[in-house]
């Protein structure tokens, strides 16, 4: 909601609130499948909103859009192929385009629009969407994860918040045609809310991945726009740990990550040393 220029999100059942003051409205419709807004923000740079929720913005969408990419990555021991549910926005692309030797990615998003206004305000994000090998198909993802079998070496979820349409993405249902997606090593992951502030919502998450996946690991990383800032991610695989970097890509990560914003390998094997809160959270041992 906005009250006197400031753009208010409200969470979980109204019991948390956080806002950032617009200097500027730059655009909003209602799609055929929601609302998109644009607004300028003095803190955080243009920002994107579904639906009235904080989707990306120009401050720190480089966290979250190089964690998702690299590190399962960096974990792959063949890495052909990859596919995104949900990002819009471009920015996972973006990072997994960096990689020569990915041959494919594709990008599942049923929100046309969502793509058109991020190439308009998100140039940043949407770079990598020209790239030769990558497919945008505009398909529901519930369909299209039930359609491929054994076919990615990766799998991004790259959803909102698991509230109406977007909950079918953190079932153990969804999650085993995900798994069925995979090829043999392949690797999933995913957003995993605030365990803070939706302790109930992030337990069911990970005890639905637990029961899909042989492995299954979680990490934070701060993200601005999101309620309570501390915000956690899902590693399944169905064979490597998190933290099994794989070495044959160790020159070509020690070339790239000079360039990234985030992501580093030091980060990498020291970011799954979790808190004991963390891992209560989540049923960790």
């Amino acid at each position: 909601m906005n009250v006197d220029n400031w753009q208010i999100e409200e969470f979980f059942h109204n019991s948390w609130a956080q806002g950032f003051k617009v200097k500027k409205y730059l655009h909003s419709e209602q799609s055929q499948f929601q609302k998109i807004d644009v607004v300028e923000t003095e803190a955080v740079g243009k920002l994107l909103l579904l639906d009235g929720k904080t989707m990306v913005s120009n401050k720190d969408e480089f966290v979250y859009h190089e964690v998702v990419s690299h590190i399962p990555y960096m974990v792959s021991r063949s890495c052909k192929k990859v596919l995104i549910i949900g990002g819009g926005d471009g920015g996972v692309v973006r990072e997994f385009v960096k990689h020569p030797d990915i041959e494919r990615i594709d990008l599942v998003e049923i929100d046309e629009r969502e793509i058109e206004v991020s190439k308009i305000y998100f140039p940043e994000c949407t770079s990598g969407l020209s790239d030769k090998r990558v497919r945008v198909l505009p398909e529901d993802g519930f369909a299209f994860i039930k359609r491929a079998k054994n076919e990615y070496d990766i799998i991004v979820v790259d959803s909102t918040d698991p509230v109406d349409f977007a909950s079918g993405l953190f079932t153990d249902e969804f999650y085993a045609d995900v798994y069925n997606a995979l090829t043999e090593e392949g690797i999933m992951m995913n957003q995993t809310e605030n365990p803070f502030l939706d302790e109930f919502g992030v337990k069911n998450i990970y005890n639905n991945m637990r029961k899909v996946f042989p492995v299954v690991n979680s990490f934070n990383a701060p993200m601005l726009i999101y309620p309570g800032v501390y915000w956690t991610f899902g590693f399944s695989s169905k064979k490597y740990r998190p933290t099994d970097l794989n070495p044959e890509k160790l020159a070509h990560m020690n070339a790239l990550q000079r360039d990234l914003k985030w992501y580093n390998m030091d980060w990498h094997k020291g970011t799954f040393s979790i808190s004991n809160f963390h891992k209560s959270m989540i049923g960790q041992e």
